[in-house]
């Protein structure tokens, strides 16, 4: 499949995600769900500004992860901005591997606050995840063939008897 048509689903996923329910507050089942671009808006913006404003107040370690999580839709465009140069594959997932803590702030948050996933917190990890596969994809590929060009004799012109 085309790197181009994954990259395109992947953005798609992701932006449907931001429409979805991404979470629910609490433990009961009663609680409202909260749409991802609520989320995306308090993580990116709100709790830096919330952060920077209680400087020398004690912040809690768990008022921390939340920025750390909005993170993830900045390197989330980087990489989309990046996929434009076929050349800066490892660059690629040098950024996507950054992703990967802030996928982990996020889910301590979650389990710190009870707060339930639902499917665009799920829609959003995937199509973070699915943006990267071309890359992944080419970086596999790229070592399997150059490991078994290495592996085939030099002189291909002698026949064995």
């Amino acid at each position: 499949m085309k790197a181009w048509l994954i990259r395109i689903a992947a953005l798609l996923a992701f932006a449907v995600s931001f429409a979805l329910p991404a979470v629910r507050m609490g433990s009961d089942s009663s609680a409202h769900a909260i749409p991802g671009w609520t989320c995306a808006a308090f993580a990116s913006v709100l709790a830096p500004k919330a952060l920077v404003q209680s400087i020398g107040q004690g912040v809690r370690f768990e008022d921390a992860l939340i920025p750390v999580s909005g993170l993830i839709n900045d390197l989330f465009l980087l990489v989309i901005v990046l996929s434009s140069w076929r050349r800066l594959v490892r660059t690629r997932l040098i950024v996507g591997a950054l992703m990967i803590p802030c996928f982990v702030a996020t889910w301590m948050f979650f389990g710190s606050q009870k707060v339930t996933p639902l499917a665009g917190h799920y829609l959003w990890v995937a199509g973070a995840v699915l943006l990267l596969v071309p890359d992944l994809a080419s970086l596999f590929f790229s070592r399997r063939t150059t490991a078994a060009a290495e592996r085939e004799p030099a002189d291909r012109t002698q026949v064995s008897p």
